[in-house]
């Protein structure tokens, strides 16, 4: 007989290997509120068109859930997202909200590379901002969401706008989160950023301008401006 000697033993263990996920699902958000005219949602409907475009040569399968809000936030589909036009109040954090849900029951981050792109022209009731940016903080965290961009489009001013609210209390805290980034659409030479001043009309803005700034925008969000956003799709950024 054969005695095995203990030295000798060899135990196998698994080792486990984590394997980047190929599934990824874009929440597209706008706000549909009376607000957002025929100009702004023209611009959300090209920025949405490219930036998904960009996203999805990165990931074999990419899921797209489109959210529309006023005060309160419903899934609708791409043709009602991009034509739907007027709505009555706003309240951004609707959106958020809807979309943590979406998280819990559809989309479970451990399963999917998570992306957040919200539209807005920053207008928004009273304390809401407040609400908003509490969510991204919370529940929107990088081991949680892989990129939120928040896009501003033609505020009437910057001081009081959702943008600046995330800008001073998410963007320029202590411990900035590096999946969060904004940019705003603005035409040259605005007096938006002019707290005394109550903005310029978005007819103004001219077609060729307006391109140009579309483009900017995107490149803000999907840049390599900061690490962050060379991490945001699959380490391509745009140039």
């Amino acid at each position: 007989m054969i005695m095995p000697i203990n030295s000798d033993r060899r135990y196998r263990r698994y080792k486990e290997i984590k394997v980047p996920s190929s599934n990824a699902v874009i929440f597209f958000a706008r706000d549909g509120s009376a607000s957002m005219d025929q100009t702004k949602c023209d611009i959300v409907s090209d920025m949405s068109w490219w930036i998904d475009l960009w996203i999805r040569q990165f990931y074999k399968r990419v899921e797209r859930c489109y959210i529309w809000h006023d005060t309160e936030a419903s899934e609708v589909d791409e043709k009602r997202f991009y034509k739907y036009r007027y709505g009555g109040g706003t309240t951004c954090s609707s959106a958020l909200k809807l979309i943590s849900k979406q998280m819990e029951n559809r989309f479970p981050p451990e399963k999917w590379n998570v992306y957040v792109i919200y539209f807005t022209d920053g207008e928004n009731w009273e304390n809401d901002n407040e609400v908003f940016s509490k969510i991204i903080k919370e529940q929107f965290t990088e081991d949680i969401v892989n990129f939120v961009g928040i896009a501003q489009i033609l505020p009437w001013r910057y001081k009081g706008s959702l943008k600046e609210y995330v800008d001073e209390n998410i963007l320029l805290s202590e411990n900035a989160p590096s999946n969060v980034v904004t940019t705003d659409i603005m035409p040259n030479n605005s007096p938006a950023d002019d707290p005394s001043s109550w903005g310029f009309g978005s007819s103004e803005i001219s077609e060729e301008e307006r391109d140009a700034k579309i483009r900017e925008a995107i490149i803000d969000l999907l840049g390599n401006k900061n690490s962050s956003q060379s991490q945001t799709v699959g380490g391509n950024s745009l140039a």
